[in-house]
């Protein structure tokens, strides 16, 4: 396992100037043209305006900290992003239009690329859930604010927005009672293998 902190994070403004993305994690992609199998990134929304669209991508967004914004999708459907709330999922081809009333608003974003890979995002309470065991081909846990958990009864201490990647099948993350923080846990499987 790997604790990435969030001063690390690769940092890449957006083209429309409406907010910067902070790159966690990326798997390559074994397919031509594609930018990458999967993609684990953090967005500082500034404004209004569209996302950008990535077609044959599979997404899910959660707001984790800022005002509440509005996603309009395909020009009608509202959806509302509420900080720590449930994940939304949607096509990569889908057009949003986000709606930023207030100030900055953070978000949890993860990518997919269809038909070679697929993901789960969830809300973990770590005042409630006292271990968290890998059990996909990718798991991260993505933190909100900072917390203490262990690993073979090593104790570490996270800050808000830094990473643990890597988490191998059936290894075990425990967290402090101590705890009241909110985390996201990321699972990424490939459909690659499994089809031979």
């Amino acid at each position: 396992m790997k604790l990435l902190r969030a001063n690390e994070h690769k940092a890449m403004p957006w083209k429309n100037g409406l907010g910067v993305t902070h790159e966690v994690a990326l798997g390559a992609s074994p397919v031509d043209g594609a930018q990458f199998l999967w993609r684990v990134s953090l967005a500082t929304i500034k404004g209004s305006g569209p996302f950008s669209t990535f077609p044959g991508i599979d997404r899910s967004i959660v707001a984790l900290k800022g005002d509440t914004v509005r996603l309009v999708i395909d020009g009608h459907e509202d959806t509302k992003l509420e900080a720590l709330g449930t994940p939304f999922p949607f096509p990569g081809e889908t057009i949003v239009k986000v709606i930023n009333e207030g100030g900055e608003t953070t978000d949890l974003n993860i990518m997919t690329l269809r038909n070679h890979a697929t993901h789960v995002m969830e809300r973990v309470d770590l005042a409630e859930v006292k271990t968290v065991t890998g059990k996909h081909d990718v798991s991260i846990i993505v933190f909100t604010e900072p917390a203490q958990y262990a690993i073979e009864d090593r104790p570490f201490q996270v800050g808000a927005l830094d990473a643990l990647v890597d988490i191998g099948f059936g290894d075990a993350v425990y967290f402090s009672a101590e705890n009241t923080a909110v985390a996201y846990f990321i699972g990424i499987d490939f459909k690659l293998h499994r089809s031979m």
